[in-house]
């Protein structure tokens, strides 16, 4: 279904005829054309026809993108917020695979990482960078699934930091981040130097102000740090990790967010266990998952479950159980 025939729809559901939204600006011709898709409509045109159906231009996108997708639902369930460019459903279908790989196995994963891989074109830039991350998993598939265990999770490390080196650069670059940037470092984040991370989540919270009050950005901008905190954890920076959990504090303080506030009293819990009083830590995780609990959220309960064994596995074995959320 195209612009036109949406319009009509939105239209006809609303029992409104061509001459009551028709106005200065768009004839009662003219929104006939437009609705059977003998003629193009500017965005200036097309606002004002959906102020008179009484529909947001965002609904309007929304839905158009739902009858050419009927799986969008499922994927704005991985990122978490309606976003309109092929980059977002194409990255959706990408943390799909990664985020089943603990059920599916490594081969299973890198079947399909493949399969997306040959799809992508390395000549336009944003399916060039995915094709990197592509390469980034494809690479930490095979090395978990190398018996001989020749390669050390140092050098793995070294290996995935040289692959992801335009990201870097590219994000460096450029001056105001939108949603395509933040999301592209949380994207690589697990793969930067601990330096990296520190400067880019600084770049990422000072250039994104102009964008700063948009919803789905305050939860991407929560969700790098949560990340960062984790990267930090693993290789046992605990100034850093201390400082990403202020800085998640400071940007929840009376936010009404109570999901992310509940992230944060888990993170806060695994810091205790790695760095100060183990049971200390443990009783604010058991708190968080408590919330879960009473919520009546068992994806996110079973999930922090299974980040809280492998935190405690991190606690006594630091090398060999990395923990990136």
């Amino acid at each position: 279904m195209d612009e036109g025939q949406l319009f009509r729809k939105l239209r006809k559901d609303r029992g409104l005829s061509l001459e009551q939204v028709s106005d200065e600006l768009n004839s009662v011709s003219f929104i006939s054309k437009f609705e059977k898709g003998n003629s193009n409509i500017s965005m200036h045109r097309l606002e004002r026809l959906l102020e008179n159906v009484n529909v947001s231009f965002e609904e309007f996108l929304y839905l158009r993108q739902l009858n050419q997708n009927p799986n969008l639902n499922e994927e704005l369930k991985v990122l978490r917020g309606y976003l309109t460019s092929d980059f977002y459903f194409l990255l959706a279908d990408l943390m799909r695979v990664v985020s089943d790989i603990n059920k599916s196995g490594f081969k299973k994963g890198i079947e399909e990482m493949t399969e997306i891989r040959e799809k992508l074109n390395p000549k336009v830039s944003w399916q060039n960078y995915l094709i990197i991350y592509c390469d980034v998993c494809l690479f930490t598939y095979e090395s978990n699934l190398d018996e001989s265990k020749r390669k050390t999770v140092e050098s793995i490390m070294e290996n995935i930091n040289l692959i992801t080196k335009p990201i870097v650069s590219y994000l460096y670059k450029v001056e105001d981040w939108g949603l395509f940037e933040v999301l592209l470092f949380r994207l690589f984040l697990f793969s930067f130097k601990e330096s990296q991370i520190k400067q880019l989540l600084t770049i990422a919270l000072s250039r994104t102000k102009k964008e700063s009050q948009l919803p789905v950005m305050a939860t991407y901008k929560l969700d790098i740090v949560f990340s960062s905190f984790s990267h930090f954890v693993n290789f046992r920076n605990k100034e850093w990790a201390k400082e990403t959990l202020i800085l998640a504090r400071n940007l929840l303080k009376d936010e009404k967010d109570l999901m992310n506030s509940t992230f944060l009293l888990f993170y806060e819990g695994w810091y205790t266990i790695i760095f100060e009083e183990k049971e200390k830590g443990l009783q604010s995780c058991h708190q968080a998952l408590s919330i879960f609990r009473i919520l009546d959220q068992p994806s996110l309960e079973n999930k922090f479950q299974t980040i809280l064994k492998s935190v405690l596995k991190n606690k006594e074995e630091p090398s060999q159980y990395l923990l990136f959320v």
